[in-house]
């Protein structure tokens, strides 16, 4: 199909390699399971507890700024608040984390955390795809995207996984949840030589997804308009989903059950996730939740991407 050459040309423009050899697991990345990477057994010292209370009132404290705001669109404000906590839960100390995901207010407040992280992305998406869209040089205006490194190295980690894992070369992928920012989209279909359906319920987020795709050069990217209680994901090699649809565990249980029944035998899944104090700005992936699919692996990042991958091989029903 069309769209594979498109994702290459696209690859190509941002010096990324397109061949699937080229692709490998970070030096850096765990490979563990163990929701802290730790054992819980070994009581933390003082001054681990003592950095602990620190980042809980740094939590709080970023929390109400965000959670007073009517407005979550880009600006030096939002960008600001949103930046301090990306790198607060990406610089705690790993023996601190137990203890912060255990204190009573942080697990009050981390629902409507990540709610708040939510829509502060889809706003922060939004506004790049307008204005990469309307931009008179688009090409040039998605190089000042400051994020754009952070897209290319998870899609590096989920390319290097699932090709490691597919039995055969994929023909399909559908990406579920693909908002109005495709470039993982595109990465994915370059790197892995497939042609790519974004699905998405929003209408807005898909029509600015094309838009986005049409002023970088590639229109041919194909969009369906679908919630995914309704999709028939039975044509696919490979289903991703995005880690803002289902916004609770609950809802990717139920999202999840869904893709089970969905997707034909020995389809694959790759489900982002995320770990640790992550789990603040994602809801994370219920492993109990994966009764229709074999576990083949998880994948938790320790560098400056957030979301952890799950993968898994549909049994069918």
């Amino acid at each position: 199909m069309r769209s594979r050459g498109v994702a290459r040309r696209f690859l190509a423009m941002l010096g990324t390699r397109g061949s699937r050899c080229a692709i490998m697991l970070p030096m850096n990345m765990s490979l563990t399971t163990n929701i802290f990477g730790q054992t819980a057994t070994v009581p933390p010292p003082t001054d681990v507890r003592a950095t602990a209370g620190e980042i809980i009132v740094s939590l709080r404290g970023l929390y109400r700024e965000l959670d007073n705001r009517c407005d979550l669109r880009p600006g030096p404000e939002v960008d600001d608040l949103f930046g301090r906590l990306v790198r607060l839960v990406l610089t705690a100390p790993g023996e601190a984390v137990p203890a912060v995901l255990n204190d009573l207010e942080v697990q009050e407040l981390a629902p409507r955390l990540r709610e708040l992280c939510g829509r502060g992305e889809s706003e922060m998406e939004l506004a790049w795809a307008g204005r990469i869209a309307s931009a008179p040089a688009p090409r040039q205006e998605l190089a000042l995207f400051p994020y754009l490194d952070n897209y290319r190295q998870l899609s590096r980690m989920e390319i290097g996984v699932l090709a490691s894992a597919l039995p055969r070369r994929a023909r399909s992928l559908a990406f579920v949840g693909s908002g109005p920012l495709p470039l993982s989209s595109l990465f994915l279909a370059g790197d892995l030589d497939l042609s790519v359906d974004n699905l998405d319920r929003d209408g807005i987020a898909l029509e600015a997804g094309a838009r986005v795709a049409t002023a970088l050069g590639y229109p041919d990217l194909t969009s369906h308009q679908v919630d995914v209680a309704a999709a028939d994901l039975s044509g696919y090699d490979v289903v991703v989903l995005a880690a803002l649809v289902g916004d609770t565990v609950e809802a990717k249980r139920r999202i999840l059950d869904r893709l089970g029944a969905s997707m034909r035998p020995g389809a694959v899944l790759l489900a982002r996730s995320a770990r640790g104090l992550r789990t603040l700005l994602y809801p994370p992936v219920d492993l109990a939740a994966l009764a229709g699919f074999e576990l083949l692996t998880q994948v938790h990042p320790v560098n400056d991407v957030i979301n952890s991958a799950v993968l898994a091989r549909a049994l069918g029903r």
